[in-house]
């Protein structure tokens, strides 16, 4: 099966559902390898999904009619750009779109756990109209966001983070690879993200202010100022992320998990997507008490791969994660009032349940 370049086969990006046409479809199941010479796309029908979940852009499920018999997918996934002009200009600003098709074509096939086939993509420029077509993988297992995480579910996909981080680890290939997967600590992080921040906070404290604990309550005045220390100290030991390690972005084929959304992959200390994942996919009550646990457990995977750790050091920028990850939660409530009721609830319980696990390690102390 072959990755169609949307663009260069003349097929072309999608900008909204209208252009999900028939002649579309074809272009890409036919382009990838997938119809039959004959076989032809008669209708097409399309259904939104992952509304809530997709922040940064439009999921639809895509359904095509074949005159006859194929071995063409019954339904696929197509990505596009989110219609949300404040999430759309953070993904503009923070060059999102493109690293998550570079994933796809370069990084997928070697990664340790499953991810959906990808028939066909393109971009326009590094931060702008992108489309990507993809395995339709709606029948595994989700895991989801707002119920959150088991504490054995969790094992397993640190367990298999841990594989996809030792096999980036302190790679000499990863220099070459930053100009699509930047470092953690580059400009346009340390100029965007407190700009983010001061604009997502009074609605923060708007909407959510009541809720927040007392003893992070400061945080909100001090975060944005401690953006390049933060990312500086993320630096190392380099390997590449993952970026949005969350639930929403995890499901279980049988027994084998399955990880999709690779637009925030970056380069950096692993340690990161162990604090955003325990930070935000478990809910406050079933983590409270285990944060060690779990990344000793983390810890203990990556040193099968003959990794050496310095736990301390390692326990030390987890803390450091969880109080810079907190920003996910607030930069998105700048759109707060925009979305719809599972995309508020989701935007509220990532900010707090991030809240809480700072209150809970007391590690505001460690960017004081």
């Amino acid at each position: 099966m072959a990755i169609v370049d949307l663009i260069t086969s003349g097929i072309g990006l999608l900008a909204s559902e209208k252009d999900i046409t028939t002649t579309w479809v074809e272009g890409v199941m036919r382009g990838s390898g997938n119809l039959e010479d004959g076989i032809t796309v008669t209708a097409v029908s399309t259904e939104r999904i992952g509304e809530g979940v997709g922040i940064l852009s439009i999921l639809q499920r895509v359904i095509p009619t074949y005159s006859g018999a194929t071995k063409a997918p019954k339904t696929f996934v197509v990505k596009y750009p989110t219609d949300d002009p404040v999430q759309r200009g953070t993904a503009d600003a923070l060059v999102f779109y493109i690293r998550e098709l570079t994933f796809y074509r370069d990084c997928a096939p070697s990664a340790p756990f499953k991810t959906a086939k990808c028939y066909g993509q393109a971009i326009e420029s590094e931060n702008t109209n992108f489309t990507i077509a993809m395995e339709d993988i709606s029948h595994y297992r989700p895991l989801n966001q707002l119920d959150g995480v088991s504490l054995s579910d969790a094992k397993i996909m640190l367990e298999k983070l841990a594989d996809f981080h030792a096999m980036w680890w302190n790679s000499p290939k990863l220099p070459a690879m930053q100009s699509i997967f930047p470092p953690i600590l580059n400009p346009t992080y340390e100029m965007v993200l407190p700009m983010l921040w001061a604009q997502g906070w009074p609605n923060v404290e708007k909407y959510a202010g009541h809720l927040i604990p007392d003893s992070v309550r400061s945080i909100g005045g001090i975060w944005g100022d401690k953006v390049p220390w933060m990312l500086g100290t993320l630096m190392e030991p380099t390997t590449l992320i993952h970026g949005d390690y969350r639930a929403d972005n995890m499901m279980f084929d049988g027994d084998e998990p399955v990880v999709i959304d690779y637009q925030i992959c970056g380069t950096g200390s692993g340690i990161y997507d162990v604090g955003y994942f325990i930070s935000q996919s478990i809910t406050t009550d079933v983590r409270r008490g285990h944060d060690r646990e779990l990344v000793d457990f983390y810890l203990d995977r990556l040193e099968t791969h003959g990794i050496t750790i310095d736990r301390d050091e390692m326990w030390r920028q987890y803390l450091v994660v969880i109080v810079f990850c907190v920003n996910y939660g607030v930069t998105t409530f700048g759109g707060f009032a925009e979305q719809n009721e599972r995309g508020q609830q989701l935007l509220q319980e990532m900010l707090l349940r991030a809240m809480y696990c700072v209150a809970d390690n007391d590690a505001l102390k460690v960017i004081s």
